[in-house]
């Protein structure tokens, strides 16, 4: 199973732009730049936020950040510049991710039926995605019956939000167009519904068949399942999403960490009108509130109440 599934995601070609932080050369230690980091950031009203951060940083495993990194797009200096404690450790995330069964049918039938209408390799592409769907679906609701908790699979959907913009330097070509394999692993909008589903049958009585801690594995499968089908992306509107976060991510590239959303989201590289691109701005709006403070679209976000806060 683990090679099928590893083979369907190599198969695309994919190119690998380097962030403009891996052409930089310090010659600073890393004790060094963190004082530099905590200077600027008391001068700050987050300044508070970014010593505690800091202590964070300190304390937390280097796998904890790394395993961040990859999901978010962000390293363990990003979080700190912003006044962020780290938002899962590894061993959380690494819980979510094992919470399925990610039986063979089902890999087999999303990389089947993507490839019905779309040319290679965006297919694959729309394959992975469809495949990500079911199992980050299937990991939320498995996860908030086991521990009555939706925290963990509601700060992954951020995570994974948020890397689907900073991680759209990763891009495979056709045609002359661009495409985000990041937005593959974009799964948040169906774990915020899964989420909901999760939360809703957790209010009912304890008795009540639909209960969730009644669900036998195979009736989350098919609830997962039923979400994922109503509620996932079409390969137009997939690939339409992922087109619009490779060449965002490339304009932008040449700005700082800090500077590279807001930016996207200033010049209209990413349009308010999609519903996704609200889910990243809310996003971050949670995870770097520093960042994106000041821009009137994302504050308007930041004072409603939604149903996907961390329960």
């Amino acid at each position: 199973m683990a090679s099928s599934h590893t083979t369907n995601e190599n198969a695309m070609t994919v190119n690998r732009q380097p962030y403009a932080r891996d052409l930089e050369t310090s010659e600073s230690s890393s004790e060094q730049r963190l004082i530099e980091w905590l200077l600027k950031s008391k001068k700050t009203k987050y300044g508070a936020k970014a010593i505690k951060a800091a202590n964070d940083i300190s304390a937390a495993a280097p796998d904890d950040w790394q395993t961040v990194d990859s999901i978010c797009g962000h390293q363990a200096e990003d979080f700190l510049s912003a006044g962020v404690e780290l938002p899962l450790t590894a061993s959380e995330i690494d819980y979510f991710r094992r919470n399925h069964r990610d039986v063979d049918y089902l890999v087999t039938r999303d990389f089947m039926v993507s490839s019905a209408d779309l040319p290679s390799p965006l297919s694959e592409l729309y394959a992975l995605y469809r495949h990500r769907a079911h199992v980050d679906t299937e990991a939320a609701l498995f996860v908030a019956q086991a521990t009555g908790s939706t925290r963990v699979a509601s700060i992954m959907a951020d995570l994974l939000s948020i890397g689907s913009f900073a991680n759209g330097l990763e891009f495979i070509s056709h045609m002359t167009m661009t495409y985000a394999v990041s937005a593959a692993f974009d799964t948040s909008d169906l774990i915020d519904r899964a989420n909901q589903e999760a939360a809703r049958r957790l209010t009912l009585q304890i008795d009540h068949p639909a209960h969730l801690l009644t669900l036998s594995p195979d009736e989350i499968s098919v609830l997962a399942s039923n979400i994922v089908e109503r509620h996932m992306l079409s390969s137009p509107d997939f690939l339409e999403k992922a087109n619009l976060l490779a060449e965002a991510r490339q304009d932008v590239n040449r700005l700082p960490q800090a500077k590279q959303f807001v930016t996207a989201i200033g010049e209209r590289d990413l349009p308010m009108t999609f519903p996704w691109i609200s889910r990243i701005c809310a996003a971050y709006a949670r995870i770097f509130e520093s960042w994106v403070l000041d821009m009137p679209e994302i504050a308007a976000l930041m004072n409603q109440k939604t149903e996907i806060r961390y329960q």
